[in-house]
């Protein structure tokens, strides 16, 4: 299934940061892909979206026969929130993970921080459209999520 549900809502308000290439791709996603229009007043919206900033980690997978580091786990989490404008919850505290291998070649210094970053982007990316397609099945004249 490609492409982005079609919203029940037309007014959404961002409250909170989940970090620039993020916030960017979230306000993109929302202006050019759906019909929903960015309010600056979270009494003018119909979903409330808060959300914290993603946190990037990484976790030693494996290591090579000389005891360095060849391989790393990186994760991006992203906590988050909704309701209406009533306080009305929409979506519960919830968290999404993603996560990535990253292989790392001490030989391959100088181009391993640059992968890296491309990795952090992508998963940035892939947490702002995972988010997107749970918002847009939100009912908020119900109170609940689309089953």
């Amino acid at each position: 299934m490609r492409g982005l549900p079609e919203a029940q809502f037309h007014t959404l308000y961002l409250d909170g940061k989940m970090g620039e290439v993020a916030d960017q791709e979230l306000k993109l996603e929302v202006l050019h892909q759906t019909h929903i229009t960015l309010v600056n007043q979270s009494d003018k919206a119909d979903v409330i979206l808060s959300l914290a900033p993603i946190q990037n980690t990484q976790q030693i997978l494996t290591l090579n026969a000389e005891g360095t580091v060849s391989q790393y786990t990186l994760y991006a989490r992203l906590s988050y929130h909704a309701s209406d404008n009533l306080g009305n919850e929409l979506i519960p505290p919830s968290t999404l993970t993603v996560t990535r291998l990253y292989n790392y070649n001490v030989i391959q210094i100088l181009g391993k921080p640059a992968e890296q970053q491309l990795l952090t982007h992508d998963m940035q990316v892939d947490l702002v459209h995972q988010l997107l397609h749970r918002v847009l099945t939100l009912h908020p004249a119900l109170g609940t999520a689309a089953h």
